[in-house]
């Protein structure tokens, strides 16, 4: 019995004493794990956080930028380096014919179309010019062996001008270049071969842009045929005065 009491004492002592050397060592590693994370780098850290919070609330506050609206709808720039410009136009017509008559449309919307393609480089211009013209006479007329009460006329010119500035937008016009046309009346005569003529043709004008895309040119344009030895000795389009509005877009390179 008194061999048991003492073997319950020993293990309790026993217990005692291995709680006390945990706690020894574990009061150390506490200690050291406490300087750790009061430590300078561990506070740097903290206040590095901080800032980096501080500054995305702060550019979240910021007002964000506006795109601005696209090219089309701004107002012209005033300076245009280069770009191509494309169009139809609207026309008043007047032709002369090889015996003396004339022949005159101011009806843009019954005369037919012109078209045009042309690269315009600072203040010059490069332009190919397509007129495409069908004149009703009222009347029928004679030139030559061919007959007929309306006039049909393809014009192709190609032409150099110089575009000087005189306002922001505004532009004046001066050109020349050469025309090749064919013409003929239409078929209501025994004959409807078409005629080629060749002309020089000289142009003088006005363009507006509208905007940065949007060109608007009116220009007076006079063709005089060339020595029949250029356009054929039974050419009969003698000259033309042509008024034509464009209506052009504009792209920039």
């Amino acid at each position: 019995m008194k061999d048991q009491e003492k073997e319950v004492v020993r293990m309790g002592k026993t217990k005692v004493f291995l709680r006390r050397a945990c706690f020894e060592m574990l009061l150390p590693v506490l200690g050291i794990c406490c300087l750790e994370w009061v430590s300078p780098e561990c506070v740097q850290a903290k206040t590095d956080n901080a800032s980096s919070s501080s500054k995305m609330e702060m550019r979240s506050l910021e007002s964000r930028r506006v795109r601005q609206e696209p090219a089309f709808f701004q107002t012209g720039s005033g300076i245009r380096w280069q770009g191509v410009f494309f169009g139809v136009g609207f026309r008043h017509l007047s032709f002369g014919l090889e015996n003396g008559q004339t022949l005159d449309s101011i009806s843009p919307t019954k005369n037919g179309v012109a078209f045009n393609l042309g690269l315009f480089s600072e203040e010059e211009a490069y332009e190919f010019e397509r007129q495409v013209s069908i004149v009703d006479a009222g009347r029928t007329m004679k030139v030559g062996n061919q007959s007929g009460k309306r006039l049909e006329v393809v014009q192709n010119t190609l032409s150099y001008s110089w575009f000087p500035r005189v306002l922001r937008d505004l532009y004046v016009q001066l050109g020349f270049g050469l025309q090749g046309s064919r013409s003929r009346f239409a078929a209501t005569g025994s004959h409807t071969i078409s005629r080629t003529d060749a002309a020089l043709c000289l142009q003088l004008g006005t363009a507006y842009f509208a905007t940065t895309n949007l060109m608007l040119l009116l220009r007076f344009s006079e063709s005089r045929r060339l020595g029949p030895e250029l356009s054929g000795e039974d050419a009969f389009l003698k000259s033309s005065r042509i008024r034509t509005f464009f209506l052009n877009y504009y792209f920039a390179l």
